[in-house]
């Protein structure tokens, strides 16, 4: 494959080729002393020099950002002009790799892309004093997605347009055939391919042909890299709508993410910097809701001051040290340590501790729950404060109670052990520090195999199973002496009974509890029943009136 020299992966480099040029002046020296070049007279080397100026003009105006040229004032005109093929929907790429394996070492198959843009074609001219009367112009062609014979095709097509139009400008009607017929006369109307180079072929190569040899790897690189080169310019250049404030800026006023979604500056800063105000670093992703994926940290950077920044790292490692399932921390220095078979030594302050109590490491001894170390801390407490003559509650003995009651109403997740406490909803939870999703009613991970709604109704089938016959037994026995009213549930309807003189009522279907006085759901027991509230407790006066009297011989059955 041949590449024009000046340009790596992708960039292309608009001053003239070496090689082209010293190739063009070797084809005019020799075609001087071999005598190609006729004598003209004045008047016609005058009426040619106003031609191609008058040319050049015209190629100056319709590709001056694609033209440079570097003849001098005594030498022909020279110049070099990047041809793009036009390809307005983009074209198919098949590359032909060879994939070596022991039964096949040169087994080949082909890698299938789309680009909206190719590499141009380097078309480097010189006009002689003959052109356009007499001769054509001297050129080369270069182009880095072609192997030398279809470069060598596209030439020989040039030579034919002259000798269609002889005496007359044909640069530009070069460069129209480029851009507008190339890719159909190689045949690549649906897509380009390129193969490896086939030694058995032996067709001439032309010698207007210039550029690097290539292999096919380094040629999909190179077209890869500049398709995206020239889609981020494109970008830039062009109009867009940022989906999170909806206003329309210019590509350079965006940042655009990996996954190729793309929000713009101001929006961006916003978001990140709340995340880490927040500390919720784990959930700086793409804002996309369908998307989720990585902010790098190169844009955070350039989004956050120097300050978020670093915070942001110390977030993020904080957050991975505290997912890994073998990472304790010092109760002494806080510091991150290696855990060994619920065991660990701090590396800072070389204290040894048990992971699970977090005391000091007690080999061979039962490691106490959190329960009771925390009624051993609050015990120890109580008997600190009498011996002081203090019966009231201190700091401690308060931040002992509160760490209790998390214990008591939190399930660590299973994948991290972070402590999860469920405010609302149902059993399905997802954990803020790991961000994965976990059973509350059993604590286990979920999968396709075990969901929350699966695990409640398996929880309900077994809890039936072992009280329904005493339910039943029981319910009866309270009917016949009159102790139960029915009262439906105002959630789901289905029929409940008040046992005795309590009002606060719990259904069973729909895990709903209400009270019978004023048949709505109760939310919170100590608010709904207190003194500005229902009473809990009240006597129906059916109830009392079934219920069997106490005489001295026998007494009634308590409920």
């Amino acid at each position: 494959m041949e590449s024009p020299r000046g340009g790596s992966h992708g960039e292309v480099d608009l001053s003239p080729s070496p090689e082209a040029v010293r190739m063009l002046r070797e084809m005019v020296l020799r075609d001087l002393q071999e005598g190609e070049e006729p004598d003209l007279p004045d008047d016609q080397l005058r009426s040619n020099d106003q031609l191609q100026q008058d040319e050049m003009l015209a190629l100056e105006a319709i590709y001056g950002d694609n033209l440079d040229t570097f003849s001098e004032k005594s030498a022909p005109r020279s110049f070099q002009i990047h041809v793009h093929c036009e390809i307005p929907d983009g074209i198919s790429v098949s590359a032909e790799l060879l994939q070596g394996v022991d039964d096949y070492p040169n087994n080949r198959f082909f890698d299938t892309f789309s680009v909206q843009h190719l590499a141009p074609i380097s078309l480097t001219c010189i006009m002689p004093p003959s052109y356009p009367s007499h001769h054509s112009p001297y050129f080369t062609l270069g182009v880095q997605w072609l192997d030398s014979v279809k470069i060598s095709s596209l030439c020989h097509m040039l030579d034919s347009i002259w000798a269609q139009q002889p005496g007359q400008e044909v640069v530009f009607e070069w460069v129209q055939w480029l851009q507008s017929s190339a890719l159909s006369h190689l045949r690549f109307d649906d897509r380009i391919v390129i193969r490896q180079p086939d030694d058995s072929i032996t067709d001439p190569v032309d010698v207007r042909v210039v550029g690097e040899i290539l292999s096919v790897d380094d040629v999909v690189q190179r077209v890869i890299n500049y398709n995206e080169e020239q889609r981020q310019e494109s970008f830039l250049q062009g109009l867009h709508v940022c989906m999170i404030c909806f206003s329309e800026r210019k590509g350079i006023d965006f940042i655009k993410l990996p996954c190729r979604h793309y929000f713009c500056r101001n929006c961006m800063e916003t978001y990140s910097r709340m995340h880490v105000k927040e500390g919720s670093v784990m959930k700086l992703v793409c804002p996309d809701d369908k998307c989720g994926g990585f902010v790098p940290p190169n844009i955070l950077k350039s989004l956050l001051g120097e300050a978020d920044f670093e915070r942001w790292e110390r977030l993020i490692l904080q957050r991975t040290l505290d997912s890994m399932a073998d990472v304790a921390y010092c109760p002494r220095c806080q510091t991150a340590c290696l855990e060994d078979e619920d065991n660990a030594q701090c590396p800072k302050c070389l204290f040894s501790f048990c992971t699970r109590c977090r005391d000091r490491r007690h080999v061979g001894e039962r490691c106490l729950t959190p329960e009771e170390k925390l009624l051993s801390l609050e015990e120890r407490e109580k008997i600190r404060q009498l011996s002081k003559g203090y019966t009231g509650s201190s700091k401690l003995e308060d931040e002992i109670r509160s760490i209790k009651e998390i214990l008591h109403s939190s399930v660590p997740c299973p994948h991290c052990g972070t402590a999860i406490s469920r405010v609302s909803g149902c059993d399905h939870m997802r954990c803020t520090n790991c961000d994965k999703s976990f059973c509350y009613g059993c604590g286990k991970p979920l999968s396709a195999t075990h969901t929350s709604e699966q695990c409640r109704r398996d929880y309900e089938k077994m809890t039936e199973k072992l009280d329904t016959v005493g339910t039943v037994e029981e319910l009866v026995r309270k009917l016949k002496l009159g102790a139960c009213k029915r009262c439906p549930c105002p959630s789901c309807h289905q029929i409940t009974y008040k046992v005795g003189n309590n009002n606060h009522v719990y259904c069973g279907a729909c895990r709903v509890h209400h009270c019978a006085q004023c048949r709505k759901v109760v939310r919170k027991s100590s608010e709904h029943f207190g003194p500005r509230g229902c009473k809990q407790h009240t006597v129906e006066p059916d109830i009392a009136k079934n219920r069997p009297k106490k005489n001295d011989d026998s007494q009634s059955e308590s409920l």
